[in-house]
């Protein structure tokens, strides 16, 4: 019998030591340079690529920063995800715990746990994230349903952290991925290298990752698909006189044109409204350069900052997410966080689209708070 897919009636929505012992950090990121150089990075637009969910923000924080923030190193482990070189020693037994609500019923999270390595100087993280697409009705190919199938994807990853030189923190990550629909299965290998560079003196970070390049182990059919490799860099100033650090992240910068090509377009609009006229390659191009960046803030608040409130932007999902006559706010994201006691609990809203917005929640603390009150 064929197989045939319906989503029409998905019930769950449519759509330790040693090992860091035995190498050196220096060794891991030139293992994943060669890789990277002898694997196929190929850019392609949206839905092209398997295993998109690793893209999704990975915490609440990231998810009100605009989806992505490797600028910034502090108590937040979740950020070992977007930058590997972010961890610290302070994420010594840091542990994290994230999931959100998605479009019609998808839920996604990530789990994360660090450990530092005093001897070797190594910050080291792992974590697990998972995405869930519901139950879907399984048809043949006359629509008649004779079952049900499911869908989801998972990754498990390890990263570790190093500082190179005064200012300077290397990091890489090692990421098995399985993604599994109905009967097809797929598993990977991807690699993250990154760096932060800080100038501490001037409040002012500056990153660069490679994200997610490698191969699969395994494919759904004969045909190999490609990953969702992504190069970013950013910079984040944190004010001298003012509780508030703005952040400028750019994605997908090895390449230039992502636009998405609409024939059923009639006009589009730039970053505050204003019209845009489409036959001129000089609105264009500049359109196209901003679709590359989001912009982000985040204020601290409290005797010790222990309330903070972000803030948004990200021109890419504005311009695809957003409706001919409406903008419908699409691109813009906020949320907050507080600490209680020896928690931290932090909430991420994103208006993606009219109909579709998504929610996050993120629980975190660090065990060693909990020992050192019982000693």
């Amino acid at each position: 019998m064929n197989r045939v897919f319906s989503v029409k009636g998905a019930k769950g929505g449519n759509c330790s030591g040693t090992l860091f012992d035995s190498f050196h950090l220096r060794g891991w990121i030139i293992a994943g340079l060669l890789l990277f150089i002898a694997g196929e990075v190929i850019g392609q637009s949206g839905g092209r690529q398997i295993y998109q969910f690793l893209n999704l923000p990975a915490s609440a924080r990231t998810l009100a920063l605009g989806g992505y923030q490797p600028n910034v190193s502090d108590g937040d482990i979740n950020l070992a995800y977007e930058n590997p070189a972010s961890i610290r020693t302070d994420h010594h037994h840091a542990l994290s715990f994230n999931h959100a609500f998605y479009f019609s019923g998808v839920q996604f999270g990530y789990a994360t746990y660090g450990y530092h390595l005093e001897n070797s100087g190594i910050s080291l993280a792992g974590g697990i994230r998972y995405i869930n697409y519901g139950d879907f009705e399984h048809t043949n190919e006359l629509g008649q349903v004779v079952g049900e199938f499911d869908a989801s994807e998972l990754g498990i990853g390890l990263t570790a952290s190093k500082q190179i030189y005064d200012r300077l923190h290397l990091g890489t990550s090692l990421r098995f991925v399985q993604s599994s629909f109905e009967s097809y299965v797929s598993t990977g290998l991807l690699f993250d290298v990154g760096a932060l560079y800080e100038l501490e003196e001037r409040n002012i970070n500056i990153s660069l990752v490679l994200k997610n390049f490698g191969f699969q182990l395994s494919r759904y059919f004969e045909t190999r698909e490609s990953v969702p490799f992504d190069l970013r860099a950013g910079i984040s100033k944190r004010l001298e006189h003012l509780p508030f650090r703005f952040s400028i992240t750019g994605h997908n910068l090895h390449r230039w044109d992502i636009n998405y090509d609409d024939p059923a377009a009639q006009q589009g609009s730039f970053i505050f409204g204003e019209e845009e006229d489409e036959e001129d390659p000089r609105f264009s191009g500049v359109d196209n350069f901003f679709r590359h960046l989001i912009f982000s803030g985040e204020f601290y608040l409290g005797p010790e900052e222990q309330f903070h409130i972000r803030l948004a932007y990200n021109h890419l999902l504005a311009q695809e997410m957003s409706l001919p006559d409406s903008r419908a706010l699409a691109g813009i994201s906020f949320g907050l966080g507080f600490r209680i006691n020896r928690f931290r609990i932090d909430y991420g809203f994103g208006r993606y689209h009219t109909g579709a917005n998504a929610n996050k929640f993120t629980i975190s603390t660090n065990i060693s708070e909990f020992k050192r009150s019982i000693l």
